[in-house]
């Protein structure tokens, strides 16, 4: 391929990613783009935030057989660095089926669960030693409503690890959410560390490392 026409395909690839309005949107936009994923976002786009974010949950983790919940999951992306790190135990959530295809073929999940996250989870309470999601809290996906069903679902001492873009850190409550936690003592930030998504696209990320009281 042209390298740039594929630099257009790329661009155009993220800019219909931030521009997505509604659920709608965002199944069809993973639906279409399953296949090219991995390639588009790491090799053409220099998408950092599924390594940095296993490496942030891996300082703080030391219990290779923790019990860790990927949350919207996509291809595996943020479990595989987490499995190179030597962990074992994941369990994925997406909505798109075609992602969790993707992942499936990584052969490193426990179980894969086809789920909107903005709904209750079939989870129980303390399921889990650890929750990570990478690039599900950005530009024209997720806002904050999944974040106490997150904390729900971890045990007491486990760790929310998560990338936020910092354009919606505040628009989208997650700044009022994570205050209300930390004042009622369910949570409390360990790690707060600015970053980028992408490689040369400046400094949008903001990378949290919590632990469940």
């Amino acid at each position: 391929m042209d390298p740039e026409a594929s630099t257009d395909r790329s661009e155009r690839f993220l800019d219909e990613a931030y521009g997505l309005k509604d659920l709608k949107d965002v199944m069809g936009f993973y639906h279409d783009w399953a296949e090219d994923y991995d390639d588009q976002m790491e090799q053409k786009l220099g998408y950092i935030a599924p390594r940095v974010m296993a490496e942030r949950l891996a300082a703080h983790l030391e219990n290779k057989a923790a019990a860790i919940l990927d949350v919207g999951c996509g291809t595996g992306l943020t479990s595989k660095y987490l499995a190179d790190s030597g962990f074992a135990v994941f369990d994925g959530v997406d909505i798109t089926p075609r992602m969790l295809e993707r992942s499936r073929e990584r052969g490193i999940y426990r179980a894969l669960i086809e789920a909107d996250i903005t709904l209750p989870l079939e989870f129980a309470d303390a399921s889990y030693d650890a929750v990570i999601s990478s690039g599900t809290f950005t530009l024209g996906h997720v806002g904050s409503e999944p974040i106490a069903e997150l904390v729900r679902v971890l045990k007491p001492g486990g760790h929310l690890a998560c990338s936020i873009h910092k354009e919606i850190w505040t628009a989208k409550g997650f700044e009022q959410k994570f205050d209300a936690l930390a004042g009622e003592g369910v949570l409390r930030e360990v790690e707060r560390t600015p970053g980028e998504f992408f490689k040369g696209y400046g400094e949008t990320a903001l990378y949290f490392v919590f632990e469940k009281i």
